[in-house]
C-alpha cells in the first residue's frame, strides 16, 4: 500500500519534464492519476510510462488558461475515477531576456499561464475537494519566484503572484481541510533545459552543478517525492508553506 493508495490526483503540463516526473512518483504512491498536456502524443508517452509502474492514469489535451479546458479535465476525472484529491498546478512557461527587451505580450503570456492557469485550477478543484472531505492544490513555482533572477523580470513577476495567489488560498482551505502549497525546484535537470538555458545543455551542465551547494543537479524525481509527501497525510499539518527542492540554493 503507497502513501496515496486511493487517492485521485490531476498533474497539468504532465508531457515532459517536472510534471511527467511527479505524474510518475504519484503512481509509484498508489495514487490514480490524471496527467494534462497540450501535446497528446508526450501524453501518451506520460500514459505509457506511468502504466509501466504499475499507475492507473488518464490523459486530458488541456490549454490551462482556457476555462472550458478545465471543465472538461474535472468531468473526465469525475466520470473516471469518481473523486478528486489532489491538484498539482504544474504546467508553466518561461521567457529569458534582458529587460529592455521584454514585451508587454511577454509578461501577458506569462501571466496567462503561470498565474491565471493556476488560478482557474484552484476554482475548478475547489468544490470537488470539498466534497472528497478536503484534500491538496500544489502550485509549481520556482525559487526565483522567491528572490529574483537576472533576465527573468516578467517570470519572476509571474511567479511572484502565483505565490501570493497560493498563501490566500491556503487560508481560506483552512475551513474545509484542504492544503495549499507552492514548490519552489531550483536547478532540476529535464528535457527542457535546451529551451531555457540554450543548446548542447551537456557543455555547460558541469558549470550549472557548481552553482549549486550540493554540487548536483536536482532530478524530476526529487520533485516527485516532495509533491508525493506534500499530497500525504503525513503532511497534514502544512499548509501556505514554500516548499524548496533546490540542493541548498536558496539558502546561498
Amino acid at each position: 500500500m503507497g502513501v496515496l493508495t486511493g487517492k485521485v490526483v490531476i498533474v497539468t503540463g504532465a508531457t515532459s519534464g517536472i510534471g511527467k516526473g511527479c505524474a510518475i512518483e504519484f503512481a509509484k504512491a498508489g495514487a490514480k492519476v490524471v496527467v494534462t498536456g497540450r501535446n497528446e502524443e508526450r501524453g501518451a508517452n506520460t500514459v505509457r510510462l506511468v502504466k509501466e509502474v504499475g499507475g492507473d492514469v488518464v490523459f486530458v489535451r488541456q490549454d490551462v488558461t482556457a476555462e472550458s479546458d478545465w471543465a472538461k479535465v474535472m468531468d473526465i476525472t469525475l466520470s473516471t475515477y469518481g473523486r478528486l484529491d489532489c491538484l498539482l498546478n504544474n504546467a508553466g512557461e518561461a521567457v529569458v531576456k534582458p529587460l529592455e527587451l521584454l514585451t508587454l505580450d511577454d509578461l501577458q503570456f506569462l501571466l496567462r499561464v503561470d498565474l491565471d492557469g493556476p488560478f482557474l485550477g484552484i476554482k475548478h478543484a475547489w468544490p470537488h475537494l470539498k466534497k472528497s472531505g478536503g484534500g491538496t492544490i500544489m502550485n509549481m513555482s520556482s525559487i526565483t519566484g522567491q528572490k529574483g533572477g537576472a533576465l527573468g523580470s516578467a517570470y519572476c513577476a509571474a511567479k511572484g503572484a502565483q505565490l501570493a495567489l497560493t498563501r490566500a488560498a491556503a487560508l481560506e482551505g483552512t475551513a474545509h481541510n484542504i492544503r495549499v502549497n507552492s514548490i519552489h525546484p531550483g536547478l532540476i535537470w529535464t528535457e527542457g533545459i535546451p529551451d531555457v538555458m540554450g543548446p548542447n545543455p551537456e557543455t555547460y551542465r558541469h558549470k550549472l552543478e557548481a552553482t549549486v551547494p550540493t554540487k548536483v543537479l536536482g532530478d524530476t524525481w526529487h520533485v516527485g517525492t516532495a509533491v508525493v509527501f506534500l499530497a500525504s497525510d503525513e503532511a497534514s499539518y502544512i499548509t501556505g508553506t514554500e516548499f524548496n527542492v533546490d540542493g541548498g540554493k536558496s539558502a546561498q
